[in-house]
């Protein structure tokens, strides 16, 4: 008798399906052993690669997704989104406003605020249980000072370092130089009465 795939129960199909998964298996799973000698499965190197590549891709796809789909619709959605005060019952005040001229009112407001010495506003010393006393500015004045005196600061502190190093290499200079006279000048001799 003659033994055939169709003998075993087996189709050409399902004997390359298996003969594929077994090849697959034998790739991506390895053997270890623990310290009692037992063995147990673990990923191969392959396996990781893999995994990496999938995700990368993944990664990369979802990106290109969201630049071309996505966040066209959130720059559309931001630029004609339209904002309206309120009162305490929901009830619409005032005028309404885009995202963009809300950003800028902010900003000014910000900028014009009026702040303390340390450039804090009023409501940031309450806030802090701190006195809202003292010389007061707008922030951008404040803020403009602040990098004008930090700027002028770190010049002055490196002036300082260079006329530090100059002025030590020319002590230095002048030292050994006498050192070196005097040295000259000594002249020992031993001698025998």
């Amino acid at each position: 008798m003659e033994i055939t795939l169709e003998s075993l129960g087996f189709t050409k199909k399902q004997l390359q399906e298996r003969v594929i998964e077994t090849a697959v298996e034998r790739l991506l799973t390895g053997v270890s052993y623990d310290e009692d000698g037992n063995t147990q499965s673990v990923d191969t190197k392959l396996y990781g690669k893999l995994q990496t590549l999938i995700k990368e891709r993944i990664d990369e796809t979802i990106r290109i997704f969201a630049e071309k789909n996505v966040l066209p619709k959130v720059t559309e959605y931001i630029e004609t989104l339209i904002l309206q005060k309120t009162n305490s019952w929901g009830e619409k005040e005032g005028k309404p406003f885009t995202f963009i001229e809300y950003l800028i009112s902010r900003s000014e407001n910000y900028m014009l605020e009026q702040v303390d010495s340390d450039g804090r506003s009023e409501a940031e010393c309450r806030d802090g249980g701190k006195s809202w006393y003292g010389s007061k500015t707008n922030r951008i004045t404040f803020l403009v000072n602040k990098n004008l005196h930090d700027n002028i600061e770190t010049a002055m502190k490196n002036a300082l370092v260079i006329a530090n190093n100059s002025i030590a290499t020319g002590i230095t200079e002048t030292v050994k130089t006498k050192l070196n006279e005097i040295i000259m000048a000594l002249k020992v001799t031993v001698g025998t009465k």
